[in-house]
Parts: C-alpha cells; sequence; structure tokens
C-alpha cells in the first residue's frame, strides 16, 4: 500500500514508542517491497531527527521552531506555509528554500527569522509530508529531441521530463494533457512524468467533466486488483439472511431519483416506507443499502472506497465508489429483494418522533418514483399515474 510521510507519522503521538512491525500492520504493508519502502521512510526521518529509535522501536520528536503547514504559494516563486491554527503566522518562505516543495503540499517548516509587526517569520521546508499534485494539466513541448511538460497552473514552477509510455509525444505537442507524476524532483533533476491522456488542443476543445477529473486527480476507473476482489463477491442468499433480520418485504416501498427509468440511475442506495402502528401512529421507514454487507472492513474494496471518499458526479458522468458489481447486488431497484439497515421512527399525530429503532433488515422495493412525480402529486393530488396513486394510499 503507498503511503505518505504524514500519514506514518499520524501513528505517532503522546512521546510513545512505536515499534516498526506495528507501523507495517497499520498501513498496510504487507509485500516485501511495501515494508523496505517504510525502512527507507523510517530510516531518513529518524536520520534527519524527525524519529528517535529506542530499542528498536520510533518516537517521535517535536522541536519548538519546526511547524507542520501547508504550502501556498504565487506565480512569482514564492511561497507561504499556512498554518493550521486560525491565530498562527504565516511564514514566509523563499523559493531557494522550498526544498522541491510545490504549491499546495503539506510540510514541516523550520523557522529561520522571527517576524515582527512589519513582517512574518520566515522559514524554510525542512521536509515534505504530503504531495498535493499526483498528477496536473500539462502542455506538451518538445526538449532536445525528447519532450517536456510545462504545468498549466502558473504557481507550478517546474518542467517535467516526459517518460515514453505508448503515447504518440510527438502528436501531442502544444495539446493539453493529463500527466501522472512518476518521480518528484531530487536535487537539481527535474521530476519525471507519463501523460496518461491526450486532452485536446486546448481547454476550450477539453471536455469540462474531463478537465475536472484530470485537474482534481479524480479516478476514472479502477485498479484491475479491485475489479478482481469485486467479482470474488457472492450475491448475498436472501433466505438465509431473513431469520437474521426484520422482514419488512410485506410493506409498500418506494424510491426516489431523478428518473423513472432505472436503467440510467447507477445508484440507489435509499428507500421508504409509511404505514400506521396498532396504536394509531406512524411508522416512517428509512432504508439504506446494506453494503458493509459485502465489504469487510480493512479489504482491498474498503480501502479503495475510503481513497475515493465519496462518490462524485460530474453531469452524468459519474466516478462510483465501487465497481458495478457492487451495485448489482446492492442497489435498490423495484422488484428486487436486498439487504438494508433500516431507521424506524414512530411518530404520533403531532408529528413528534416518540419511539425509533436501527435495525438490520430485508426490504422489497415496489416502485421508483421521479422526482417530478412528487412534485405533481404535491400540486394536483388529481393528476397522478397508477403507482403514485397507490404510494399515495
Amino acid at each position: 500500500m503507498e503511503f505518505s510521510i504524514a500519514t506514518l507519522l499520524s501513528h505517532f503521538s503522546d512521546d510513545k514508542l512505536v515499534a516498526g512491525k506495528v507501523l507495517e500492520k497499520k498501513l498496510g504493508c504487507l509485500e516485501d517491497e511495501s515494508k523496505e519502502k517504510l525502512q527507507i521512510a523510517l530510516d531518513v526521518l529518524e536520520k534527519i531527527g524527525v524519529l528517535l529509535k529506542e530499542r528498536g522501536k520510533y518516537r517521535r520528536v517535536y522541536e519548538q521552531d519546526v511547524v507542520e503547514a501547508k504550502l501556498r504559494c504565487s506565480s512569482k516563486g514564492f511561497c507561504f506555509a499556512i498554518q493550521d491554527a486560525e491565530e498562527a503566522d504565516d511564514i514566509y518562505v523563499r523559493e531557494s528554500h522550498l526544498s522541491n516543495a510545490w504549491n499546495g503540499d503539506r510540510v514541516l517548516v523550520k523557522i529561520i527569522k522571527e517576524g515582527n509587526r512589519r513582517r512574518s517569520p520566515e522559514g524554510e521546508v525542512k521536509l515534505i509530508l504530503e504531495r498535493a499534485n499526483p498528477s496536473l494539466l500539462a502542455k506538451v513541448v518538445p526538449y532536445n529531441q525528447t519532450y517536456r511538460a510545462i504545468p498549466l497552473d502558473d504557481r507550478l514552477l517546474f518542467e517535467l521530463s516526459l517518460r515514453e509510455n505508448g503515447e504518440n509525444l510527438e502528436e501531442s505537442v502544444d495539446h493539453l494533457v493529463h500527466v501522472t507524476v512518476l518521480r518528484y524532483p531530487i536535487g537539481q533533476s527535474l521530476p519525471i512524468g507519463k501523460v496518461t491522456r491526450i486532452l485536446g488542443s486546448d481547454a476550450e476543445e477539453a471536455a469540462d467533466t474531463d478537465i475536472v477529473a484530470c485537474k482534481h486527480d479524480l479516478p476514472q476507473s479502477f485498479p484491475q486488483k479491485v475489479l478482481a476482489a469485486a467479482e470474488e463477491l457472492k450475491e448475498a442468499d436472501i433466505r438465509s439472511e431473513v431469520p437474521k433480520r426484520r422482514d419488512l418485504r410485506n410493506l409498500l416501498t418506494f424510491t426516489l431519483s431523478e428518473s423513472t427509468d432505472v436503467s440510467n440511475i447507477p445508484w440507489i442506495e435509499n428507500a421508504f416506507t409509511l404505514n400506521t402502528t396498532k396504536t394509531g401512529d406512524w411508522l416512517l421507514g428509512i432504508h439504506i443499502t446494506d453494503v458493509a454487507h459485502y465489504i469487510e472492513p480493512e479489504t482491498i474494496l474498503d480501502k479503495e472506497a475510503q481513497k475515493r471518499g465519496t462518490a462524485i458526479y460530474l453531469g452524468d458522468k459519474v466516478i462510483p465508489l465501487f465497481p458495478q458489481i457492487v451495485s448489482d447486488y446492492c442497489s435498490l431497484l423495484p422488484g428486487e429483494e436486498r439487504l438494508t439497515i433500516s431507521i424506524l421512527l414512530t411518530i404520533n399525530d403531532s408529528g413528534k418522533v416518540v419511539e425509533f429503532a436501527i435495525q438490520p433488515s430485508v426490504i422489497k422495493v415496489d416502485y421508483n418514483l421521479s422526482y417530478q412525480q412528487i412534485q405533481t402529486l404535491l400540486g394536483n393530488k388529481n393528476a397522478v399515474s397508477d403507482e403514485v396513486s397507490q404510494v399515495q394510499e
């Protein structure tokens, strides 16, 4: 598993010693190569004084004149290191003191000159904790029978040496491209990148969604090992799950979405029921697809979802959390029985919640209603379709 120095250091707290084996487990370093990378990182952090090794374990060393901050740079080359605390001073960092850090990077900055009422304190980057630009938008230019990429962001004042990777770099000259960083700069050596996609001759020709996805490094496909893990999932045996859950399949159940055509909807995760109880109260059910039944904690699918954070909707394009097969098993489609987590709210005639429960359940969706149908129902109760009438009743 790839990890940043920031993630590594987050596992040190309260001046406690941490063993290398513990870090391997927490960072998911299961293969020899990743274990070797972790050991190299630990050795370097020890050498520069960020970690101290005692009895084969490590602890974090904190220095009063070293602070953690995020770089905000200008197109003129200088930067300010912005600390998390609102009242903390911004630290001026000259271009010569950036130590190959880029705009947006999270860094440790050593104060080399105290500030005063008229000037900000001055510092130098001691350590790059986390890179903010694993990829970038750039323009390809020829250079001594090779090719280089010039970032479009004028706050990134460098060029990348491009490595051949199957793309015709000659055809991409003067085009807008998406470049993945293969190696960050080392000393005077340029960073190395590869063209992963040619977007167009300029920003006007390229699709807006492609520009947004590339600019923010949004994943547009799943790694092969993630797809392989998804293929190993098995659809739930509803019959074996019913005794373990609350069976709500007999309740009239509906979902809400932009369209009634579910084939155009990549994921429906919420469903609703509303019925009366024996005491005359209302029982409102909010049912959420039980993805956790399929995705075990700390598995490759879980870690991929953690890295993505959320599903992203770019117009008609969706960048999902999980591969399609997970949606096939979990999406709440009409006529299908699904495993869910249900929030059941008992509401009296005054609209007050008098009781609630959260339970694993099994449901069966009867109808998918569009927002337009609901608006029609609210505006004219007589001009509704048959399925809306049944839900209304």
